[in-house]
């Protein structure tokens, strides 16, 4: 026979854990991250108790935007620092712009599952100049109490995975002491 009391603190408790509940999902246009965001969606989308955290990585940086010639004058080096950090400025908004395309694609696909738009926040993980995408992405997690990461994996040869792994495939190895799902 079942304990009423257990069965009522037991509600009490999964009501209070699942209240909070944040996925941060990593997605672009690859079809690797539109097969995350459906899974997601068939899972959480429904339930309104889940925060889903798009999160779009933004490319690196092209070449002729990581460091200018400098120069032996300190005026001059610094008028080509904020010449460069104004460019680099400039880079960042036309991605950020192209990637809205991508935010929009992702929410249609959670709103069709059932999903609120409310429950959909939209995140950028820009290059950054020390950390690598990975822990960018763990780091961010933390920052918005992001209990689960969500990653779509691209299927290689085995042969490439030797030479280059997959980005879920560094948040697996760097992701101790959270959840991660790497979805392929």
């Amino acid at each position: 026979m079942k304990d009423p009391a257990w069965s009522s603190r037991f509600k009490v408790v999964m009501s209070n854990r699942t209240q909070d509940t944040r996925l941060l999902v990593v997605f672009d246009d690859s079809d690797a991250s539109i097969r995350a965001v459906s899974y997601v969606a068939k899972l959480v989308a429904r339930r309104r108790q889940f925060c889903i955290c798009l999160v779009h990585v933004l490319p690196p940086f092209p070449p002729a935007l990581m460091e200018h010639g400098g120069s032996q004058d300190p005026l001059e080096e610094r008028r080509l620092d904020l010449a460069l950090k104004t460019e680099q400025g400039r880079w960042i908004s036309t991605v950020k712009e192209r990637a809205q395309k991508c935010f929009e694609q992702a929410v249609t696909i959670l709103r069709r599952a059932g999903g609120s738009g409310r429950a959909v926040q939209t995140l950028f993980c820009e290059p950054g100049e020390s950390q690598e995408t990975a822990d960018s992405l763990l780091s961010m997690a933390k920052e918005y109490q992001c209990q689960t990461v969500v990653a779509g994996r691209r299927s290689v040869l085995w042969l490439h995975e030797l030479s280059s792994q997959d980005l879920s495939e560094e948040l697996l190895q760097r992701g101790k002491g959270g959840c991660i799902w790497a979805i392929e």
